[in-house]
């Protein structure tokens, strides 16, 4: 007999383990019949192989890579650069990450795509972690063209569900067909200052009845940011202040070139990483 199916859906977890506790903790409670996860699982917080552990325990019905898996893989397989301060500092968390996790673990995440189309009662949804066949790129922030978002629907598909901007959105596409992001686990983001102040984990909860009829609920869960800065500094994360500050303000250095490159070179980051793509 078809029953109402309940997704919870979280992405973009970013190695932040204490937020991840608590919302796996959080969405435990609400009874879930299914999890859908969007990648960007690791990086740039201290949560390596718990995270993948947590995860795994969940059994999704969906387990996406995002760009940060990408930027993973690359370090792992030596295809990085040290071209720009950015790319170091991608790629000494990615050293720092890979010596974190298990093998089998890296294996595991390296089977799993960017994209998935299933059927829930009769629903169609595709779920991605940015767009349907690219896990990074801007074209799909709230600001962006309509054709955008309008462009990941295939023919008779009825919701698309995506991660990677870390705002919890819910919209329709130009015919009216559902479009979903849960926010952001570990690294909530808004362009607002007042709502970028709440920086609680955020997911949410997708519900299916028997007739294919869909709610939505979004969710926020207060985690203990202080615990989650001492397991960073416990645990010897490469640009503990950067995520310091990030913990404290949600704000993100990724594309500071200039601050990146004196971090880099005060920490030696740059040689590290050079001796790690010449092995």
């Amino acid at each position: 007999m078809t029953t109402t199916r309940t997704i919870a859906i979280i992405s973009d977890l970013h190695g932040n383990l204490t937020a991840t506790k608590a919302v796996l903790a959080d969405a435990a409670a609400q009874q879930p019949t299914d999890y859908a996860v969007l990648g960007d699982l690791l990086m740039p917080g201290p949560g390596a192989a718990a995270i993948i552990d947590a995860v795994r325990a969940l059994h999704p019905l969906v387990w996406l890579n995002g760009n940060w898996e990408q930027l993973l893989y690359a370090t792992a397989d030596g295809m990085g650069d040290t071209a720009r301060p950015n790319h170091v500092y991608f790629a000494r968390l990615g050293m720092y990450t890979l010596a974190h996790l298990r093998s089998e673990q890296l294996a595991l995440m390296r089977r799993h795509p960017i994209s998935q189309n299933i059927v829930v009662n009769g629903v169609h949804i595709g779920f991605a972690h940015n767009e349907m066949d690219m896990a990074s790129g801007h074209d799909l922030y709230p600001q962006m063209p309509q054709a955008d978002l309008d462009r990941q629907f295939a023919p008779g598909q009825d919701l698309f569900v995506y991660g990677h901007i870390h705002q919890q959105i819910m919209r329709t596409s130009s015919k009216g067909q559902m479009v979903l992001n849960p926010g952001a686990v570990g690294q909530p983001y808004s362009p607002w200052r007042r709502l970028m102040l709440d920086q609680r984990a955020c997911y949410a909860l997708l519900r299916i009845d028997a007739a294919g009829r869909c709610s939505v609920e979004f969710r926020k869960v207060e985690y203990d940011e202080d615990a989650e800065i001492q397991l960073a500094r416990a645990s010897d994360l490469p640009y503990l202040p950067l995520y310091r500050h990030l913990r404290r303000t949600g704000r993100t250095i990724t594309h500071n070139q200039r601050l990146l490159g004196l971090i880099n070179a005060q920490y030696g980051y740059d040689d590290e990483v050079r001796r790690h793509f010449q092995m």
